[in-house]
């Protein structure tokens, strides 16, 4: 039944902004009750705020880097729902993480910061297992789910100047390819969504989108994996894991698999 069933719960990791934000927006305008996590503060609160006119929104502080605040967040949620049909693991930093931003495009590997290092694998990589371990178990019981790990495409993850950001997703995305195949008999998929192109959010570097724009490159809004992630929590979907969607090709891959598909 999807997307469609009562009582469908969603909950987005980094959805207080960006990607994330625009996903849980369009989650509850289709009916769905959608749990935004992020870390706690003012973003969250009008986050929530917005939300809530759009639907049955809640919000949760959550830093994915650490194991007790998302242990924290999942006993919260526990205690506050009776299923989770969605996790999507959006939350993710790249150029703008502490440190990075006084760095110019195209800097060498070694003029990042091992702190800045650290804090985007932490957050990419080591915050979707965290995140994972603390909430498939509440899919487990049910018997059935679906987790999302948000990426970045092929070429970012290995293109030069890319070093840490692309092997924290590209570690990741092997993770949710291990996941596939160990959930997949217990009723839950995996998949990984990315959206094809530089996208306009706050973790591109500054001057990223004025230069992007200067030298006729395409920019995608930050509304570029909507559709897909309400294909992942449709009916449609049923049965589909272990695989890579890219947002942007959306449409044409569906049409390759002769799937329709028009919520």
């Amino acid at each position: 039944m999807g997307i469609e069933e009562k009582g469908y719960t969603a909950l987005i990791t980094g959805g207080s902004s960006g990607l994330g934000f625009e996903m849980a927006k369009t989650l509850l305008s289709h009916g769905a009750r959608v749990v935004v996590a992020a870390r706690g503060g003012a973003r969250l609160e009008a986050a929530l705020a917005q939300l809530k006119e759009l639907g049955d929104a809640y919000a949760v502080p959550m830093d994915v880097r650490s194991e007790a605040s998302v242990s924290a967040a999942a006993d919260w949620f526990r205690e506050g729902f009776d299923r989770l049909d969605l996790l999507v693991n959006n939350a993710g930093i790249g150029n703008n993480a502490p440190g990075m931003e006084a760095l110019p495009m195209g800097h060498p590997f070694c003029d990042v910061p091992p702190g800045a290092a650290r804090d985007i694998l932490e957050t990419n990589l080591l915050g979707f297992f965290l995140v994972s371990s603390s909430f498939v178990p509440i899919m487990l019981r049910q018997g059935k789910g679906s987790l999302v790990y948000v990426s970045t495409s092929d070429a970012t993850m290995t293109g030069r100047g890319q070093l840490p950001y692309g092997p924290s997703k590209a570690g990741a995305e092997a993770m949710a390819a291990i996941l596939a195949e160990e959930l997949r008999e217990r009723g839950i998929a995996v998949n990984v969504i990315c959206p094809g192109g530089f996208t306009d959010t706050n973790m591109a570097p500054p001057g990223a989108k004025e230069f992007m724009l200067k030298n006729h490159r395409p920019v995608l809004p930050p509304t570029v994996l909507n559709r897909t992630i309400l294909f992942l929590a449709s009916a449609e979907a049923e049965g589909l894991t272990g695989e890579k969607l890219v947002g942007k090709e959306l449409d044409r891959w569906l049409e390759e698999r002769g799937i329709i598909f028009r919520l």
